[in-house]
C-alpha cells in the first residue's frame, strides 16, 4: 500500500490492481471529476510525478458509485413494463415536453433511473397522454387518401409521435386504403381521411401502442418521418 503522510493512498497503479481496472476509466473519471464525482488527488508522489488519493475516500466514492440498489436500466424498464426501446428511447429524447425523469448516475454509458420515481412518472405520463383530447382539421373532402404525415397534420400532432403506428397499431388506428410497394422496398400507405376523423372521434392523441394481432412487421412507410 502507498502512504503520504503517515495515510494510505491509491496511485492509478494501486487501483489498478485492487480493483482490477484499466487505466483509461480511471483517467476519465478524474478528468470528469465535476461530473462522475471523483475525488480530488491528495497529492503526489515519486519526485511529484504520479497523483495519489485517499484510499478511504475512494473506496467510499466508488462503493457509492456502483450501488445500483433501487435503481433500472432502460433493459429493466423494457422487461418490466413490455416496452420496445424504441419507445423508451422516444419517451427521452422528449424529456422536454414530457418532463421524463434524469437518471440518478450513469455508469459506463448505461443511464440508471431512480426505480420509484420512473413509475411513478410513467403512471401519470399515461393517464395525462390519455386524456387529451384530439382536436382535428376537420376541413377537406373524407374521400382524400392522406400519407402518415398529412394524417398527423389532420390530428393535430406531431408526425414524429404517429410515425409508428403502421407497424405498431395503436387501438382504433385505421388500416390503409391503399399500400404502393416502392422500388427501395418499402410501403407507402395512404389513408382516408374520414377514416382519420373517425380515429381522432374515437381515441386520445397519444395512447398506448398495441401490436396488431394479424398484422406482421412492414417496412416503414417513405413518407413517415424518421423517429428521433
Amino acid at each position: 500500500m502507498t502512504t503520504l503522510d503517515g495515510r494510505e493512498v491509491y496511485t492509478r497503479r494501486d487501483l489498478m490492481a485492487r480493483y482490477g481496472m484499466a487505466l483509461s476509466p480511471l483517467e476519465e473519471w478524474y478528468r470528469n471529476r465535476r461530473r462522475t464525482g471523483h475525488p480530488e488527488a491528495a497529492g503526489t508522489t515519486g519526485h511529484g510525478r504520479e497523483l495519489v488519493w485517499d484510499a478511504a475516500e475512494w473506496d467510499r466514492w466508488y462503493r457509492e458509485r456502483q450501488d445500483t440498489d433501487g435503481l433500472i436500466t432502460r433493459a429493466g424498464l423494457e422487461e418490466r413494463h413490455g416496452l420496445a426501446r424504441s419507445t423508451l428511447e422516444r419517451l427521452w429524447a422528449l424529456r422536454e415536453d414530457n418532463g421524463h425523469p434524469t437518471p440518478v448516475k450513469t455508469l459506463d454509458r448505461v443511464m440508471y433511473w431512480d426505480s420509484d420515481r420512473w413509475e411513478a412518472w410513467y403512471a401519470e405520463h399515461k393517464r395525462r397522454t390519455q386524456r387529451r383530447e384530439i382536436h382535428a382539421d376537420r376541413s377537406g373532402n373524407p374521400d382524400d387518401l392522406l400519407t402518415l404525415a398529412e394524417a398527423a397534420r389532420v390530428l393535430g400532432v406531431t408526425p414524429v409521435s404517429i410515425a409508428h403506428h403502421p407497424e405498431r397499431m395503436p387501438r382504433g388506428w385505421p388500416r390503409p386504403v391503399e399500400e404502393e410497394q416502392l422500388p427501395s422496398g418499402r410501403l407507402r400507405r395512404r389513408y382516408r381521411r374520414a377514416d382519420i376523423w373517425t380515429y381522432a372521434d374515437t381515441r386520445t392523441a397519444a395512447g398506448p401502442h398495441r401490436k396488431h394481432p394479424n398484422r406482421k412487421h412492414r417496412p416503414r412507410d417513405t413518407t413517415d418521418p424518421a423517429p428521433e
